[in-house]
């Protein structure tokens, strides 16, 4: 016995020394300055250093090991640089990327909390900063032994004046120190929440309230410094041990076994064999089951709890309530594996090493079972190529086609971006026969995938929507159905329906965004009739929930199609907050269809784009502003319309002939019209037949004009 003492109190003793030599070094950014905080066992003694543009800690601690990996992780200024321990047991250097200074105190006994602060280093004799003096704590003494020592309490045999000056002295020093901040209030009465008349008289009032450095730490184990938060601990593979939850024998024997050992005399249960039953069940597949056993135990245990939640997973997948495995996927263990699947997500500290390895080791049905699950889970998180292995592992263990593995394979392809195979995996998982929930919902992605890549719908499509519509009208997944079948009806152009099955839908943000999906197919593929029809008919209700960018394709084909109140009415929504100049361009265009040009010019005034410009000269055309027009145009390279309206303007020494377009020639031309006869006034005979020579000439130059400007 006394060697088992022994034993187990070196065991202690070494793993205590263990912890203590192993220190994490945790980070936070505060507004000023940069903190880092060293755990370190209590009665720990450390000296701060300052070195040139930096500083170094020193830990009476052998083989001391800094932890520093994570410090940069929160760290957004760069006023710490660099982090290094040249070896173990050697000190924490720091080095500092600003003009900085570090400072340092201890907290709680166990915290070295490191300040550092923009500020100038200057020497001084000795640069270790000692530890801070902390006052010995008063040995408890009796009532009759209480005895109080005049000089341990100056204060005492102070009067007033005494009091103040020296409590001033000394604040003075801790401000200059930098122990205490000082927020001199104005005179007057101050409520004490404590009782002062011990210390001080009572004519004396408050006008000072003293804060010290140590009511900075409140924020201490808050967001800034996340790795100081509390994290449950891990769960080993020996307290798990999910491989001993079934032996090799064959699952009825052991089922039977356990059953037939489940109730004792007078039929009380035993809970052993309750438990090891629930193991069985949960390891073999079984959920429900799981669940059921678990509920004869009548108490709940950590480890009861741990296959309630293993057995839900195999059943619905992602828990909603109550997870003992949550924030577990640091662990690197087989509960890893379990908190991926639990929480139904990949978190960014997740140990993907130990996620993958306890998949392999599930015996061959779970694997098959959990694999696609974990695969997209894998795919949410951009482990792609994790999410491959394991589908991998499965296909090396299935036996048969499996509806969920092909719908997993697709959802890597299309994080692949190799929509082909996306569409033929879908597809097949569509007309998959042992497909239940997995066939509707590869047909929600794949008439998702359709509707970002514009694509179109067959008939049979349409009418498998319908029917996974009517056959899962009361199941969970209705709504979706409702959707998707709604966005299939716009793609396979059946826009009637698919507004009328919108107008059905209750109201929420899911159905707003159906409503905007097939609006916008309605906007690009619908004809004028059916668009027209359709959106002018559209409840007020409805347009309000239109989103700006299916508001701006609805108001620019109302625009095309001269509907100018429409246009302007949807351009000008008080909602919407985005794409300013787009809308101002819209209404500038509906302003235009109604001869509203200086309404037009007004929204286009400070719009520097090429469409902008466009617009208001056109504006400033319809005013038969055509010089200011046509600068306009030239200035943004329009030169040729730029010419069109100089020749308009009559200023042809403004156009640029020099292009050859259509209206360089047409000013040419007018200038060669316009241009003074050659008179031979003193020679009748031969001024006439200059006359009749120009006049065919003028003639042909006219019929040469007409036709250059009937061209396009």
């Amino acid at each position: 016995m006394t060697r088992f003492a022994l034993l187990v109190c070196t065991l202690i003793a070494v793993a205590s020394g263990a912890l203590a030599r192993d220190l994490t070094v945790r980070s936070g950014e505060h507004e000023g300055f940069t903190r880092l905080v060293v755990q370190v066992p209590p009665d720990t003694g450390w000296v701060l250093k300052q070195t040139k543009n930096g500083a170094r800690l020193n830990v009476e601690l052998k083989d001391v090991v800094f932890q520093t990996g994570s410090v940069f992780q929160r760290l957004t200024e760069n006023r710490l640089a660099a982090i290094s321990q040249p070896e173990p047991g050697a000190a924490l250097e720091l080095e500092f990327g600003c003009d900085c200074v570090a400072s340092a105190f201890l907290f709680k006994q166990t915290m070295i909390v490191m300040d550092i602060s923009p500020g100038t280093f200057l020497p001084l004799p000795t640069s270790d900063i000692p530890l801070p003096v902390l006052p010995k704590a008063p040995k408890k003494t009796r009532d009759s032994d209480l005895t109080i020592d005049a000089p341990a309490l100056p204060l005492l045999n102070l009067n007033a004046n005494g009091f103040e000056d020296q409590l001033s002295t000394r604040l003075l020093q801790g401000a200059d120190r930098g122990i205490v901040d000082l927020n001199i209030a104005p005179a007057g009465s101050r409520t004490s929440t404590s009782n002062q008349t011990l210390f001080m008289p009572s004519n004396v009032e408050l006008n000072v309230q003293v804060t010290t450095i140590l009511d900075d730490l409140n924020g201490l184990l808050g967001p800034d410094i996340p790795p100081l938060e509390r994290r449950p601990p891990c769960i080993s593979n020996a307290e798990f041990a999910f491989e001993n939850w079934s032996d090799h024998r064959p699952f009825t024997e052991q089922a039977a076994q356990l059953r037939s050992g489940l109730f004792q005399e007078f039929d009380i249960i035993d809970k052993t064999h309750a438990l090891q039953l629930a193991k069985l069940y949960a390891y073999s597949g079984f959920g429900a089951e799981a669940q059921t056993a678990l509920g004869l135990l009548g108490e709940q245990s950590a480890e009861s709890e741990r296959i309630a939640a293993i057995a839900r997973v195999l059943d619905h997948g992602p828990l909603t309530g109550k997870n003992p495995f949550l924030g577990l996927q640091r662990c690197d263990s087989d509960a890893a594996l379990w908190a991926v699947l639990s929480e139904g997500r990949l978190r960014a500290d997740a140990n993907l090493t130990a996620i993958e390895q306890t998949f392999a080791r599930l015996p061959d049905h779970l694997r098959r079972h959990v694999g696609p699950a974990l695969s997209e889970i894998l795919v949410d998180g951009d482990e792609l190529e994790a999410a491959r292995r394991i589908l991998r592992s499965v296909d090396r263990v299935r036996t048969q086609a499996r509806a969920s593995v092909t719908q997993a394979k697709a959802k890597v392809s299309s994080a692949e971006g190799d929509t082909p195979r996306t569409e033929t995996l879908l597809t097949e998982v569509i007309g998959s026969p042992d497909a239940t929930l997995e066939a509707p919902l590869a047909l929600v992605r794949l008439v998702d995938k359709r509707w970002t890549e514009r694509g179109s719908m067959s008939p049979q499509e349409l009418q498998l929507s319908e029917s996974y519509t009517v056959e899962f009208r009361r199941a969970e997944i209705s709504p979706t159905m409702l959707q998707t079948h709604a966005v299939a009806l716009s793609l396979g152009q059946e826009f009637d329906a698919a507004l009328d099955l919108v107008a059905e839908m209750p109201k929420d943000p899911a159905n707003a965004k159906v409503l905007n999906r097939v609006v916008l197919i309605l906007t690009e593929r619908a004809d004028d009739a059916i668009f027209l029809r359709r959106i002018l008919s559209m409840p007020p209700a409805q347009s309000m929930e239109l989103t700006t960018n299916a508001t701006i394709a609805v108001a620019d084909r109302l625009a095309n199609l001269g509907f100018s109140r429409q246009a302007h009415a949807l351009a000008k929504r008080p909602q919407d907050r985005v794409r300013r100049g787009e809308r101002a361009r819209l209404r500038a265009r509906a302003a235009l269809l109604a001869q509203r040009p200086h309404q037009a010019m007004l929204e286009l005034e400070d719009d520097p784009t090429e469409e902008g410009v466009a617009l208001r000269a056109e504006a400033l055309a319809a005013v038969q502003d055509y010089a200011t027009a046509g600068a306009l145009l030239r200035d943004s390279d329009h030169v040729d319309e730029a010419n069109r309206l100089f020749w308009l303007a009559d200023l042809p020494d403004e156009a640029d002939l020099q292009i050859g377009t259509k209206f360089s020639k047409v000013v040419q031309m007018t200038q060669d019209l316009t241009a003074p006869q050659l008179r031979v006034p003193d020679k009748p005979l031969a001024d006439a037949e200059n006359l009749l020579r120009d006049s065919a000439a003028t003639r042909e130059k006219i019929a040469e004009l007409f036709e250059a400007l009937q061209k396009d």
